[in-house]
This record gives structure tokens, C-alpha cells and sequence, in this order.
């Protein structure tokens, strides 16, 4: 796997598909994924922080952890 291939990977993904998170996660979590990325540099690894900051997920809490339970 070259080091733009990650990258690939994660331009294929489709962001509208009920399986878009799964698809993430796995894709993030993968051996080989982690090893790649670290080597990324310049404008792929901008362009990275970028996809991941528009995709990145909002989580509901059903209470504030300000004030706990």
C-alpha cells in the first residue's frame, strides 16, 4: 500500500451511505491504514485533517457532563 493510497480509500467512501461511519471506522482503525498515514506529509496531510474535520461525528449527549446524574 503506498502512502497515498489511504487517501484513496477515503475519497471512494460515500458520505450519504447508511454504512459511512462503519465504512470510517474500520477504514481508520485498520493496521495497515495507521501505518501509512503516519508517514503522510504536506498537502495530503492537510488535505486529511480537512476530510476528517468534515466528517467528523457529533454525539448527542442526553444529559450535560457538566452537571452528572
Amino acid at each position: 500500500m503506498s502512502s497515498r493510497e489511504p487517501l484513496l480509500q477515503l475519497r471512494h467512501l460515500d458520505k450519504s451511505s447508511p454504512k459511512f461511519n462503519d465504512e470510517l471506522t474500520g477504514l481508520l482503525r485498520g493496521e495497515e491504514y495507521r501505518k501509512d498515514v503516519s508517514n503522510l506529509q504536506g498537502d495530503d496531510l492537510v488535505w486529511l485533517v480537512d476530510f476528517l474535520d468534515t466528517v467528523r461525528s457529533h454525539i448527542a449527549l442526553p444529559w450535560s457532563p457538566l452537571n452528572p446524574l
